[in-house]
């Protein structure tokens, strides 16, 4: 029997030449990666083309060893560069958000009231008040480009000096007139919203931490199906964050309308 007329031999060459279109795909998927295209599914497209091509390289039969052994190196090479970028991205992103934290906490400094000093003027708070505004204002900026500890650090420093502003300006409204019902509906109202927004805040910074666990999982695997398993969860953790983050733009437009109405009552 002449060897194109083999059976087995006709098998293994048309299953080795679906594996290598089935990589020849995936080599495709590179491209938005490569060259830094903001597709939001970018690697989570890849990974899932990745899981389908182990399966594949798992159920296929007949394959002769030598186009086994070349296709699953050229599968790996491209798993393996696909990989190290998702890893180098993530350490970009918290060198970028470490460069915001550190100019945000310089306005949150300029806004702290000295410790033991006698009651402030009014010009004093309008004038750290405003290093507080612009405090927020930054972290409203770049939240989308800051890790979740960062954005909390933050926050938690800008509410703590908030509060303590909002007493000083209680001292110096101390001779107005009782506060109005309309006055302490929203101040009920803004205090709701704080302990929301710090709920939330709370939520997020989990789900960062298991985005963390998971692309520190995802940086040392090797196993492409189980790559594209926490890729997909990977995927459902970075929507819950994008949900939540939009509740929390919501309350932070929620409670600068608030906070603006009592500052100027």
């Amino acid at each position: 029997m002449k060897p194109q007329d083999d059976p087995w031999l006709k098998n293994a060459h048309k299953n080795a030449e679906l594996l290598d279109q089935e990589i020849k795909n995936l080599s495709s998927l590179t491209n938005p990666i490569r060259e830094n295209i903001p597709v939001i599914t970018k690697y989570q497209d890849f990974w899932n083309q990745a899981k389908r091509i182990t399966t594949l390289f798992k159920e296929l039969k007949p394959l002769s060893q030598s186009d086994r052994d070349l296709l699953w190196k050229q599968f790996n090479a491209l798993c393996w560069e696909v990989k190290e970028k998702q890893k180098t991205g993530y350490g970009t992103l918290e060198s970028l958000s470490q460069g915001h934290l550190d100019e945000i906490m310089k306005c949150v400094e300029l806004a702290k009231l000295p410790p033991g000093a006698p009651a402030p003027e009014i010009h004093e708070l309008v004038e750290r008040g405003q290093a507080l505004k612009n405090a927020g204002d930054l972290l409203g900026k770049f939240k989308h480009e800051m890790i979740a500890k960062h954005k909390k650090t933050c926050f938690d420093h800008i509410q703590k000096i908030r509060i303590i502003h909002d007493d000083a300006w209680m001292s110096v409204k101390a001779g107005k007139p009782r506060e109005s019902e309309t006055e302490s509906r929203i101040r009920k109202n803004l205090d709701a919203n704080y302990e929301r927004y710090r709920k939330a805040a709370n939520a997020l910074e989990n789900f960062q931490i298991g985005k963390g666990h998971i692309r520190k999982f995802l940086s040392t695997c090797e196993d492409p199906e189980k790559i594209a398993h926490a890729t997909a969860r990977l995927a459902e953790t970075e929507q819950r964050i994008k949900d939540i983050e939009e509740g929390i733009r919501k309350l932070e437009k929620w409670i600068e309308v608030d906070e603006r109405i009592l500052k100027g009552s």
